[in-house]
């Protein structure tokens, strides 16, 4: 777990660098002034991320305060979602999920860190594990399978 959060750390870095090199205005955030928050991270297949193997093309929704803007996750499983600097997602907290062939994820949060002083842009980093979770209903019928099979087993 400590190499994937380190990779993650070192892909984000070099967002950052990246991000630090394009022009300070986009045609998405017009000519509004001051630092952006970049969400970035990665789409997994397992809450292993050691083991686990990148997800493409992954619907991710990242909300920050009450604004939510969405992406798809690469080939490699990153996605990336830049927040203007009126949107106001500074120094607080944001969550995202990731959805893709009837699979939800979990809701993730991270704190955004501030960068400014280095590159003038905040930064969070979310990674989500893309499994599928039991509902009500499936979790009664392996529960009630489970006692079934413990039941045949003891009864040899």
């Amino acid at each position: 777990m400590k190499k994937a959060l380190m990779l993650s750390v070192l892909v984000s870095l070099f967002l950052i660098a990246s991000m630090a090199m394009v022009s300070a205005t986009t045609a998405e955030c017009g000519d509004q002034q001051g630092p952006k928050t970049l969400i970035a991270g990665k789409i997994y297949d397992s809450a292993n991320f050691e083991t686990a193997d990148p997800v493409a093309d992954a619907t991710v929704h990242v909300t920050c305060k009450t604004i939510e803007k969405d992406a798809t996750s690469k080939t490699d499983g990153t996605y990336s979602v830049t927040f203007c600097p009126d949107d106001g997602c500074i120094q607080t907290t944001a969550s995202a999920y990731a959805e893709k062939g009837g699979v939800t994820s979990n809701t993730q949060d991270a704190q955004i860190q501030d960068y400014t002083t280095a590159f003038d842009l905040y930064l969070g980093v979310i990674n989500i594990a893309l499994i599928p979770e039991f509902g009500f209903f499936i979790g009664g019928l392996t529960l009630l399978s489970a006692i079934g099979v413990f039941f045949l087993v003891r009864r040899k």
